[in-house]
């Protein structure tokens, strides 16, 4: 019962910037031993196909040099160094237990994993042709912090995209989709690590994300071009790319 409690009260322990920073960091060090599992499984096993088709709406680039945001067990890294194999690959990620997942899977001589803030990543100014998230910007303590971080390392017409929740700009259906991933993802939480929360939270966090239109219209805010849009599960997840105007 008490962990079911814990589960309603997520929603205040994310509505800060620093408060969700540090939720996040527990959160992701609890799930990053079952996360793939996780990702697996709350999918029906369709991960795995989202992630690919990220990667292969991207231009074709000769030898990019890519970052992936929140890079978790390094899925998307290792796709983007067999998409690009002269690429220079760097997956970031707050905690460290994701990192040391994603350097056990003994990445190629290109792809490095850093713990980093997506909101501080590092990179020179105009210094990236790629950047990339799955599940990354609804985990962003700050979206429109991020979202300027990315416009600032990209080189102009640079390319950017994400794979994550897509919040409907509907009310009755924005509660459906919080209901449905509350108990879907909660389920899950309970199967793999005994707590709803560890998986619930996604519900939270796409509460708290913009809904579609305001999502679209920020990304343009922030100077960048959106040139494709898909989306899986009616709509349900969205992968969108963009380019650096």
């Amino acid at each position: 019962m008490r962990n079911w409690r814990h589960v309603l009260s997520i929603g205040r322990q994310i509505d800060s910037p620093a408060k969700k920073r540090a939720f996040n960091r527990r959160h992701f060090t609890a799930a990053a031993g079952r996360y793939d599992l996780a990702t697996r499984g709350m999918s029906l096993g369709r991960d795995q196909a989202w992630k690919k088709d990220l990667v292969a709406i991207l231009p074709a680039i000769a030898e990019p040099v890519c970052v992936d945001l929140a890079s978790g067990t390094g899925d998307i890294a290792f796709l983007l160094a067999a998409r690009f194999p002269a690429a220079r690959v760097v997956g970031i990620d707050l905690t460290e237990d994701m990192v040391a997942r994603a350097r056990g899977r003994r990445p190629p001589a290109n792809v490095h994993f850093l713990c980093q803030d997506m909101t501080e990543t590092g990179f020179a100014d105009a210094s990236v042709d790629i950047v990339t998230g799955s599940y990354a910007l609804r985990n962003a303590p700050h979206l429109a912090e991020v979202l300027q971080e990315v416009y600032r390392i990209l080189k102009p017409g640079g390319h950017a995209a994400f794979l994550d929740f897509s919040k409907s700009d509907r009310p009755g259906l924005q509660r459906f989709q919080y209901r449905l991933l509350k108990g879907w993802c909660g389920l899950w939480g309970v199967l793999l690590h005994g707590d709803p929360a560890i998986h619930a939270y996604i519900a939270d966090s796409l509460r708290q994300f913009p809904a579609l239109e305001d999502y679209h219209r920020l990304l343009r805010h922030c100077d960048f071009e959106i040139i494709q849009a898909r989306f899986f599960y009616l709509g349900l997840l969205e992968l969108v790319l963009v380019r650096k105007q």
